[in-house]
């Protein structure tokens, strides 16, 4: 993960004399790179996410500060940090400045001209490239962890390394690339803190020590209902069950990934593991012929004689509706004695009555398993 700037303003503040003069609600914004730049002509060229370090040299007007923080913001910066005493001035930054940078959320400092410029784009410089080979040996020994099971030794001493402990509650979420990942960051960082994120193939992938579900799922929910113009594909969550440790965290990981598959089928943003029921059981099944034929052993006997699946589908109903003849014909707008009708002829080709327990779970299992199978 990128260096939080809240992180690094507060582990720098006093080395610096950092002054934070607007925009605290933005200090969350991650920080790609740290970039010393005097011409607002320049800005064109930042990609986004650097912490940007001016003097002001260029500064010739009143205006010059207002219209380069609004092109700043308009390129996403992190923030700006403003080396103040010689051409800018702390009291002399007007209230429209101040205003602008609380209304976009875009953190505004002031440092004094005696520190160097040198030695905190130094320092800020070396923290970015340690974060940034952390996280990426973080990513490989996650990536082996998951992909690679049967060997999790050497990622686990990684992890270990880089402060992972073993043997604690670990949790893995999800989801396809989505399409707002700074907003969805924003998020996860307020209901989870101790998260770890990183790119898996055409996934996300999230680790998450001790995490609050019922937060994560509003955090969650809450980007994936945002409006976006143009519309965009849906955003889906799988997450899979709590482990005790890193060496079973592929359990987690493959169990996000069938909860993933079960929300897009289902068109919910999010489905967890925990909440799928009799599926946690046909997961754990190592061969789906099993299981195939389990159904079978149920189903076969009258799909074979019902090729147009009207019998299928009224047994089901007739099963989800708890036998009740009147719910299951107003479900399929069928008239009653159609119904009755289908309902006789079913229970001539399974040779069940239909009335015990035992029978209705055998077909409810096999109905169950078919869904299964179809994911």
């Amino acid at each position: 993960m990128a260096i939080i700037l809240a992180d690094l303003f507060h582990a720098t503040q006093k080395t610096y004399q950092l002054q934070l003069l607007a925009g605290a609600t933005g200090l969350n914004t991650p920080i790609d790179w740290v970039q010393f730049t005097e011409d607002s002509a320049t800005t064109d060229f930042l990609k986004g996410g650097e912490l940007i370090i001016t003097t002001g040299m260029s500064c010739d007007s009143d205006s010059w500060l207002h219209d380069f923080i609004t092109r700043l913001i308009a390129q996403k910066s992190a923030g700006l940090i403003l080396n103040t005493g010689r051409y800018l001035f702390v009291e002399t930054i007007s209230a429209a400045v101040i205003a602008l940078c609380n209304e976009h959320h875009f953190p505004l400092f002031a440092m004094p001209w005696k520190i160097h410029l040198s030695a905190i784009m130094q320092d800020y410089g070396n923290r970015l490239f340690m974060q940034s080979y952390q996280e990426d040996r973080t990513t490989m020994a996650f990536s082996r962890l998951l992909l690679h099971p049967d060997d999790p030794e050497g990622a686990i001493d990684t992890l270990n390394s880089l402060g992972y402990e073993t043997d604690l509650p670990y949790q893995v979420m999800v989801t396809a690339t989505p399409d707002r990942p700074d907003r969805l960051m924003e998020q996860l960082r307020q209901v989870a803190p101790h998260c770890y994120h990183f790119r898996l193939q055409e996934l996300f992938v999230f680790i998450f020590l001790k995490p609050d579900n019922a937060a994560l799922r509003t955090a969650t929910t809450d980007v994936a209902t945002i409006p976006i113009n143009p519309p965009v594909e849906p955003v889906y969550f799988g997450i899979g069950a709590l482990t005790t440790s890193l060496s079973s965290l592929h359990v987690s990981f493959q169990q996000g990934l069938f909860a993933l598959k079960v929300a897009r089928q289902q068109g919910s943003h999010w489905c967890h593991f925990d909440d799928l029921g009799l599926f946690k059981i046909f997961f754990a099944v190592p061969d789906p012929a099993l299981l195939a034929n389990l159904a079978d052993d149920s189903l076969s006997r009258l799909e074979t004689q019902d090729p147009q699946s009207q019998l299928t589908k009224t047994l089901r109903l007739y099963l989800e509706y708890d036998g009740s003849i009147q719910a299951v014909a107003e479900a399929s707008f069928t008239h009653r004695n159609t119904i009755n009708y289908r309902m006789k002829k079913i229970r001539q080709i399974l040779q069940m009555e239909l009335v015990t327990m035992d029978e209705k779970f055998q077909l409810q299992l096999a109905f169950l398993i078919r869904d299964y199978l179809t994911l």
